[in-house]
């Protein structure tokens, strides 16, 4: 495939990867969004999560009805979970303000998995975070 202006592809300029270690307490989501806001990152993709955590909550699709508004379910697990995988991104918004959206794989202790949406997560032993920066031009 080739770029072009008004391909749905664009490339990008990565810039540091950055790793870091939560520690237990310590909110997953909020956290990440704290640490980018502190040191000036508009964008970025999370390149690996591996940790354990406790009270996940997840916010998943769950329906999108013909012509209606996305539905969505709430779940809140308050369990020792091991993260098996993470991935999402650092997004800036219009205005100037950032997202910080993740999406999570985590296992029980039986080894059954849950996962989606996070909105939340609080860290239980740690959790190891590799963010790659994406540089502007």
């Amino acid at each position: 495939m080739i770029l072009t202006e008004n391909s749905d592809w664009a490339t990008v300029k990565p810039g540091r990867l950055l790793k870091r270690r939560f520690t237990p307490g310590e909110q997953l989501v909020s956290g990440l969004d704290e640490f980018a806001r502190a040191n000036g990152i508009t964008s970025a993709v999370i390149v690996s999560c591996i940790g354990s955590v406790t009270n996940l909550k997840l916010h998943n699709l769950c329906s999108v009805p013909d012509g209606g508004e996305p539905e969505f379910q709430d779940h809140d697990i308050s369990a020792v979970l091991e993260i098996v995988s993470a991935e999402g991104h650092i997004a800036p918004l219009p205005g100037g303000d950032i997202r910080t959206h993740i999406h999570i794989v985590a296992a029980k202790p039986s080894g059954d998995v849950i996962g989606g949406h996070c909105v939340e997560a609080t860290i239980c032993t740690s959790a190891y975070v590799f963010l790659q920066v994406i540089e502007s031009d």
